[in-house]
């Protein structure tokens, strides 16, 4: 692998931003926009609960990781989507550039634009509602690690499919995250499911996740249970996705189609 050659991926992606709006609302407007959707209804679900800033706290902090984990998940298989979009597939792969090579440059410049949208989501919610992430980031980093590797094995999922099944699948890359937002517990505990449906969330990182940022913010300490759990299960399924993507790349070599795609 060549890092000038991942570089110029991550150039292309950040051109592209400076002409195409839509890029740019996907990664600041929608996470800025959850932030003040969202902190008005908790502060008023506060208000009529009486419970306090606490409770807005769960739910501010869900929202904020829950916006990390599907900007990237989303942005990984849309970074690929744009290429075909713009017949410039065949056009990459005619140089030198490697697979891992473009997907580490869409990596990197993926990785910018989430970092970017959590500090600014984070710092509306910390002036707007008192909520200080900030103060947290030693104990929330290693469950934002867990999530990028969870999204990164999604992605690696739904980009398999694509160069698969092409565009007619392409609407996953932003519907996949919905199906799992259920069962992540994100803004609810886990017992809230039924208990066969506990069993089946407690296989999904994002849960763990959830669960120890609740944990966490009601003032019960690092969960080691929770970060370990959802570390093997992210890396686990990162291995897979991994392994999926490329027999699904090769095959696709193999029998001549990513010139269809193109």
């Amino acid at each position: 692998m060549k890092l000038h050659r991942i570089l110029a991926v991550v150039r292309r992606h950040l051109y592209d931003m400076r002409r195409n709006l839509d890029r740019v609302n996907d990664s600041f407007f929608w996470p800025i926009l959850d932030v003040l959707i969202w902190g008005l209804f908790t502060v008023y679900l506060s208000d009529r609960l009486e419970q306090g800033f606490t409770f807005v706290n769960f739910l501010l902090g869900a929202i904020i990781l829950w916006g990390v984990f599907y900007s990237f998940q989303r942005d990984l298989a849309m970074g690929f989507l744009e290429e075909l979009w713009s017949r410039n597939l065949i056009n990459l792969f005619s140089t030198p550039l490697t697979i891992w090579e473009y997907i580490s440059g869409l990596l990197l410049v993926n990785l910018l634009k989430t970092a970017f949208g959590f500090f600014v989501a984070a710092t509306i919610a910390g002036l707007l509602y008192h909520f200080n992430v900030f103060s947290l980031s030693v104990y929330f980093l290693p469950f934002v690690l867990i999530l990028f590797v969870f999204s990164l094995s999604i992605g690696f999922l739904i980009t398999g499919f694509i160069f698969r099944y092409t565009t007619r699948v392409q609407t996953v890359a932003w519907s996949f995250a919905g199906v799992l937002q259920p069962l992540s517990c994100v803004m609810y505990p886990l017992s809230t499911l039924p208990m066969w449906l506990q069993r089946v969330a407690w296989f999904f990182p994002t849960t763990h996740v959830f669960e120890a940022m609740r944990q966490l913010l009601a003032g019960g300490g690092f969960s080691m249970e929770h970060f370990w759990w959802g570390l093997l299960l992210s890396v686990g399924y990162l291995t897979l996705s991994i392994v999926f993507f490329k027999i699904i790349f090769e095959i696709t070599r193999a029998r001549g189609l990513l010139a269809k795609l193109a």
